[in-house]
């Protein structure tokens, strides 16, 4: 009766964390619309070995076999990252039948938005072999706002917004000494709030873009550990289909026009590695790939010649990280990170998701607080920071809005600081 009343009281935290993902949405600090905030412990090493397992209950994100290393009882991870986006654009060259009635306007906007990620997991042991666990998360996510909606570039973009919901219950195997395997259900919601751009020729009234749909999917994964002190493992999250069905609407004009979109969200694998150096020294690795090239172009039914764009190439991210245990309490931890955008032509480069190829250097650690309250068992503060350094990109975009041609383009400067904080701790 005690392990499921404190079961109930953990899935229930779990739970309030999904609350606060559904009211997160900011800039992508990821390629494409990915979220990749999701472990604070993760974070400090800028996510090397991340899919390694051992370390942390949230490395069942990118490898659900990780869950498969939890103690007995009730494990439970969560996290915060605060995500604060520079993202400046600039127009440099208007052409076209509007180019006139946008001259005079503001050219350089700052269209990045501050955002809240949380991401929870639980796990229980039911045996030496089995693990449960579940995990709450967002994996998708995207927000931008210019500071000045009537600039330059508004029939192109005057904000976006989209946040998705990943609930994955996981069971996690062990077939033999040393090789931990894990499967899971993903049941992901997304929803696109708004797409607004300016809609001419009159007085550029809001056009906006909603819907929304409840998707499913997979994940797989491998751990082994070939010797003591090595931890490799593969980690697989599956492509998810979305059927969105939601509305277009202008603002000042009445009623809304009923539209529908196939969308399909990239898979991704995540290879991580884990080798110890030496007595409380650690190196780890990670190499990530993600099929952004799926997404293509995407009709949207209901608005005859219009389409969501993307035509992006796949993403690839590596890091390399480390950690040290300073102390029996603290662990110090750093890393750095190179991540392939998907969007690499000025064409593809949406005013909406202003991407490009960036470097991350984290740096963090955790420091071990014991039990709390008599209720909490082994809990550990996570804390990290990272600052992402955005490569210089163009953009160039050229709407047929009403069928009144006008090509936009510009170039963008960028950069994301993030800090985050975590708790680990047993029932």
């Amino acid at each position: 009766m005690k392990a499921a009343y404190q079961l109930k009281r953990a899935v229930c935290a779990v739970g309030t964390s999904a609350l606060a993902i559904a009211a997160a949405a900011g800039t992508a600090s990821a390629g494409g619309f990915d979220v990749r905030e999701q472990s604070a412990l993760f974070q400090g090493m800028s996510f090397a070995g991340a899919a390694a397992g051992g370390t942390a209950l949230s490395s069942m994100f990118w490898n659900p076999a990780a869950a498969g290393y939890v103690g007995q009882g009730i494990t439970m991870d969560s996290s915060y990252s605060l995500i604060l986006p520079r993202a400046d654009l600039t127009v440099e060259e208007l052409s076209g039948a509007l180019a006139a009635s946008q001259s005079g306007l503001d050219r350089t906007v700052d269209v990045g938005r501050d955002a809240i990620v949380p991401a929870s997991y639980i796990a229980y042991r039911v045996s030496s072999q089995l693990v449960l666990a579940m995990s709450m998360n967002s994996q998708f996510g995207l927000g931008t706002k210019p500071d000045n909606t009537d600039w330059a570039g508004q029939t192109v973009g005057r904000a976006s917004k989209l946040f998705s919901i990943n609930a994955a219950p996981t069971l996690a195997y062990e077939i033999a000494p040393g090789v931990q395997i894990g499967v899971g259900v993903q049941v992901q919601y997304l929803d696109l709030i708004r797409l607004r751009s300016a809609v001419p020729p009159a007085a550029f009234a809001s056009g906006t873009l909603e819907g929304d749909d409840i998707g499913v999917g997979v994940t797989a994964g491998i751990n082994i550990t070939p010797m003591p002190g090595t931890s490799i493992g593969v980690g697989y999250r599956s492509a998810i289909e979305h059927e969105l069905e939601g509305k277009f609407t202008i603002g000042g004009v009445p009623g809304s026009t009923p539209i529908s979109a196939d969308i399909t969200t990239p898979e991704k694998v995540t290879l991580g590695i884990r080798q110890d150096l030496a007595p409380g020294l650690r190196a780890h690795a990670t190499v990530e790939w993600t099929n952004w090239d799926r997404l293509g172009v995407v009709p949207i039914d209901g608005l005859t010649g219009t389409a969501l764009e993307f035509n992006w190439e796949d993403g690839w991210y590596f890091a390399l990280g480390g950690e040290y245990d300073y102390s029996n309490e603290l662990t110090l931890r750093a890393g750095v990170g190179y991540e392939i955008s998907p969007i690499q032509d000025a064409e593809s480069r949406l005013v909406q998701l202003p991407d490009a190829d960036r470097i991350w250097l984290s740096v963090g650690g955790s420091y071990k607080v014991g039990d709390l309250m008599g209720i909490v068992k082994d809990a550990s503060i996570d804390f990290a920071y990272s600052h992402l350094f955005v490569e210089d990109a163009d953009f160039v975009r050229s709407p047929a809005n009403a069928g009144i041609p006008l090509t936009i383009a510009g170039d963008v400067d960028a950069s994301v600081d993030i800090i985050s904080v975590g708790l680990r701790s047993k029932f």
